[in-house]
């Protein structure tokens, strides 16, 4: 009996994953637990595993097609196990459709799914091909059979575009002409990702609107930008934001991460650097004011036991925030140790969802880009983020003398449905005394 390799549910609120590309092809023999595809989700990329040791048949989604989390996506056949061709128009059946097609009845078709499958990848008009069998539907035989006429005498039908199903798809989404994409599959056929490629760099033309400026080119709105932009919406729209700024002078945290910097260094250990240490003296605050490491459950404010640090990191596709679970009870040197593998896996796409979930404050450091200060957009439903800039030599007043020293301005963004000003202001103050005198974490 083959098994289903099913659509799997990394995240709680996943509804859809799509298919990034195929590890494995039809055909190929495989192993229980070996990866055989790579599926994209709101946050992360993830690799799917083999349920079972066998040969992969029944693929039922390209590179980009998004589909529904449960649902079969391929199957795994035993040796010599039989794959008819009855069997696989069945097993077809359930393949990701549009959101469209999908809540629309299914109506009844002259054709197997297989053969539309083929049909539609070949860019055959399933009407002008007659069944075997009079009467009957058409099939993957009789598909084959028109398409090897076809190449021995070539008619108006060769003109139409090769594409796979998933890139006609895309292309209808992405409203890019299928004539203006190459083809990179077999036989030039158009697969999802040269679609998203001629969408990347396709120079738009549209009609002239007076006072609109020309387009250069046109990018949709998809995968993790997308994500974010969904998320920083409803994140406005749901959450009264208030922010308060502090200007703290940071001699004694930059003395501190030199210190730990050679050290470290000269064992080979983890690179020490101020977001290190700004992580630590953050969770140190927090264990002091629980009222920003909290959330809005409802009618509840949730206060989490854990202390789970969120760090925003730039990556290629947008932003990510993976978490350092219980930084308030980790020494600097392990932060800086879970700091650095988080960052080389968000810069590799190699994060797994428990990289990424059960974050409880977030902390975006702009600093390393020249920014001196900025507001920073809660992480929903965290009801906190510290946004800090960069350090920078400022006059500050010193027993009533000018002196110059290193500074930076630290933004915090509460949620006013669950923190006030006066609680923010006082997380603030025993921020400033972690950073200005941090011995006080000792």
């Amino acid at each position: 009996m083959p098994t289903p390799v099913i659509m799997p549910k990394f995240e709680m609120a996943q509804e859809t994953g799509t298919v990034l590309r195929w590890l494995k092809y039809a055909g190929d023999s495989v192993e229980k637990g070996e990866a055989i595809l790579e599926v994209e989700t709101d946050k992360v990329n993830m690799e799917v595993e083999a349920p079972a040791s066998g040969i992969l048949a029944g693929i039922q989604a390209d590179a980009g097609t998004v589909v529904p989390i449960g649902q079969p996506i391929a199957y795994i056949i035993q040796p010599g196990e039989p794959w008819p061709e009855d069997a696989a128009d069945a097993l077809v059946a359930p393949a990701a459709e549009t959101a469209e097609t999908q809540t629309a009845p299914a109506p009844t078709s002259r054709a197997t799914p297989l053969a539309e499958r083929i049909a539609e990848a070949h860019g055959v008009d399933l009407s002008v091909v007659p069944p075997a069998d009079a009467g009957g539907r058409v099939t993957k035989a009789d598909v084959e059979a028109y398409l090897a006429a076809r190449q021995a005498q070539p008619s108006p039908q060769l003109g139409k575009i090769k594409a796979v199903p998933a890139a006609r798809r895309l292309a209808r989404e992405m409203h890019v002409p299928l004539e203006m994409v190459s083809g990179t599959g077999p036989g030039g056929r158009i697969q999802a990702e040269d679609v998203r490629q001629a969408a990347a760099g396709q120079l738009a033309s549209p009609p002239l609107v007076a006072g609109r400026p020309a387009v250069g080119r046109t990018i949709p709105l998809v995968g993790m930008r997308r994500t974010i932009a969904e998320r920083m919406t409803a994140s406005v729209r749901q959450a009264p934001q208030f922010t308060l700024s502090v200007d703290l002078n940071m001699s004694r945290a930059l003395a501190i991460v030199e210190d730990l910097r050679a050290g470290t260094e000269a064992a080979n250990g983890p690179r020490v650097t101020l977001t290190t240490f700004l992580v630590k003296a953050c969770s140190w605050a927090l264990m002091r004011h629980p009222a920003l490491n909290a959330s809005l459950e409802g009618e509840n404010i949730l206060e989490w036991a854990e202390i789970n640090m969120g760090v925003a990191m730039a990556v290629e596709e947008g932003l990510i925030v993976p978490v350092i679970h219980h930084a308030d009870r980790l020494e600097i040197i392990d932060i800086a140790d879970r700091l650095a593998d988080l960052s080389t896996r968000a810069r590799q796409g190699r994060l797994r969802p428990e990289h990424v979930q059960g974050g409880t404050f977030t902390l975006s450091n702009l600093g390393m880009f020249g920014i001196d200060r900025f507001t920073a957009i809660l992480n929903p439903p965290q009801a906190g983020i510290l946004a800090i800039g960069r350090v920078s030599r400022r006059p500050l007043v010193e027993e009533d003398q000018v002196v110059i020293r290193p500074m930076a301005t630290f933004t915090l963004t509460a949620d006013h449905r669950v923190v006030d000003g006066a609680r923010a202001g006082r997380f603030l103050l025993d921020l400033q005394s972690a950073v200005e005198r941090p011995g006080v974490m000792l």
